[in-house]
């Protein structure tokens, strides 16, 4: 069986962050079932790793909070990849934000070769209030930050591919350093429904706050981001989601 890690920083938001990795294992489980082994590793404080559980949700971990979200990129992927740190390297990883659900089927067969990178531009994103999702194409050549990686890619990084000392931009420099050791490198897009990458977004600070969003892409086709993820992820999940809305709202 194929091999692959989701590698997920955390930082705040644990009420969300709680409900998204739940999904992630939900996620993972199906994998398995399609014939993929897959799995997370996730980055973060003593604390956060507590209060979400990882060892309860079967997640790999890395104890790391004083160093930028790209450090903990890094941290993660070389835990999946280096053979050093993994007697089991994986073949693939998968960046992930702690406030995103991604949908088992972007990651079945046929998975990249090793000078692929698999990106998405199609995704969705709902506002703070859980009242209005939207769908914009995020036209650029790595798409959104979600990509499969193959594990060939990041050894000639040291298994580090992201800049050390970003706070922002870290899918980009993630790109930018694998196509420098990497220059007949191929991005293929693999432009399946919107719906199946989903960011949630909160009232509490974060980098890209629904407006701006919005201010970049358009309001494209707002909608109920309940009725519209129904198809894609499992009642418990959205139940599970529409609660911590209210309770947001109470």
């Amino acid at each position: 069986m194929k091999t692959l890690w989701f590698v997920v920083p955390a930082h705040g938001r644990i009420p969300l962050a709680k409900i998204c990795l739940r999904q992630l294992r939900r996620t993972c489980d199906l994998l398995y079932e399609h014939g993929i082994e897959a799995s997370a590793v996730i980055v973060s404080d003593r604390d956060t790793l507590k209060e979400l559980d990882v060892i309860g949700l079967n997640f790999a971990w890395v104890l790391q909070s004083d160093t930028y979200p790209s450090g903990k990129f890094n941290d993660g992927i070389q835990l999946a990849t280096d053979p050093d740190y993994n007697p089991n390297p994986v073949d693939y990883v998968v960046p992930c934000g702690s406030d995103d659900w991604v949908n088992h089927s972007l990651f079945k067969e046929p998975l990249p070769n090793k000078k692929q990178i698999f990106a998405f531009r199609n995704m969705s994103f709902v506002r703070e209030d859980g009242k209005e999702i939207i769908s914009p194409v995020i036209n650029y050549e790595g798409g959104c930050g979600i990509r499969i990686i193959p594990r060939e890619l990041v050894e000639p990084l040291a298994y580090r591919p992201a800049d050390e000392d970003r706070e922002r931009g870290c899918d980009l420099s993630i790109l930018r350093n694998i196509r420098e050791k990497t220059p007949d490198l191929e991005v293929k897009h693999w432009d399946a429904s919107p719906r199946t990458i989903v960011d949630w977004k909160t009232p509490e600070l974060q980098l890209n706050p629904y407006r701006e969003i919005v201010a970049v892409h358009g309001r494209v086709s707002p909608a109920d981001p309940f009725e519209e993820l129904a198809p894609f992820y499992p009642d418990e999940a959205l139940n599970e989601m529409r609660d911590y809305y209210a309770e947001l709202a109470a």
